[in-house]
């Protein structure tokens, strides 16, 4: 490993993880990762990357964890689906990973995940591309971190150093139910009109997308988050124009066949919705029709 107890382990390598990888390693700071089979006969994980608005195509590499050395690994990012968290903090247990060690968490949806390891949210708009040749920065957003991680100092002076555009957020868990809010609206309703984000603008979908708003501001209300119906709206537009050519990534794992996120967004507001007796019509519907394409 490159430097003793300075290391960060990487959960995950999917576009956001490579990005995340790739900026990491960009500002010289040591990075490793878990091979996702034990027979990996190769010492690194691979990938080519190409930058924002780059003409170069990079091929880059993180290195596999010594598991001999778990010492020098000091935090971790995940970056999975949220329905893969839980094997991802067995698999934490299972390398006798350090208990008071950070653990930053980014994913798409929300869980109920009781952990006593100190964990912080982070939250990005960065829009990113992956297939089986390039994954690609595509969209030049903003990333967001729980405010309470600058008590680990070296970690904070490695995030400034990696990431130009990172913000630590004291009301981080706000800003995650706007995204998961947001989230809500986008994919599943992409996912099952088979369009581009940019085609929910669509005069056929408004009223279904305004619909699915309404409920949601009315759920956060009643578990405490404060969300304007009117801010969430145009929050969804102006993300539906900003990335009008994108595929959202529940519509791009429904055309690979992939698990979907369905539950850790749409499941996940109807368990809470249940939970503080709110009837959320629209987004029942929404659900039971994506069940219906997707999991028969």
């Amino acid at each position: 490993m490159t430097d003793s107890h300075s290391t960060m382990l990487l959960m995950g390598a999917g576009a956001i993880g490579q990005l995340v990888a790739y900026q990491w390693q960009q500002a010289n700071l040591p990075l490793v990762t878990l091979p996702r089979k034990k027979s990996a006969t190769d010492s690194y994980l691979r990938y080519q990357f190409r930058g924002y608005q780059s003409n170069k195509i990079e091929a880059c590499a993180i290195p596999f964890a010594d598991p001999s050395d778990i010492s020098a690994i000091h935090a971790v990012f995940i970056a999975v689906k949220a329905y893969d968290l839980v094997n991802v903090f067995k698999e934490l247990d299972r390398i006798e990973l350090p208990q008071q060690c950070p653990i930053i968490c980014a994913h798409n949806g929300l869980v109920d995940l009781t952990t006593t390891r100190p964990c912080y949210t982070w939250i990005t708009t960065q829009g990113v591309t992956r297939s089986p040749e390039v994954t690609e920065h595509k969209g030049l957003g903003v990333d967001w971190i729980d405010n309470d991680i600058k008590k680990h100092r070296l970690l904070s002076k490695q995030l400034h150093a990696a990431f130009t555009r990172l913000e630590f957020d004291p009301d981080i868990n706000t800003r995650q139910w706007q995204k998961f809010c947001l989230n809500c609206v986008i994919n599943p309703l992409t996912a099952v009109h088979q369009c581009l984000n940019g085609e929910l603008l669509a005069q056929r979908y408004q009223q279904q997308y305004r619909q699915l708003v309404i409920e949601l501001v009315t759920l956060s209300e009643a578990l405490g988050y404060w969300v304007n119906a009117d801010e969430l709206l145009s929050l969804v537009e102006s993300v539906c124009q900003a990335t009008a050519a994108n595929q959202s990534s529940m519509l791009s794992d429904v055309k690979a066949k992939r698990k979907t996120e369905i539950e850790a967004l749409t499941g996940y507001a109807l368990k809470k919705a249940a939970e503080v007796d709110i009837n959320m019509p629209t987004h029942a519907a929404l659900y039971q029709q994506f069940n219906q394409l997707y999991l028969r």
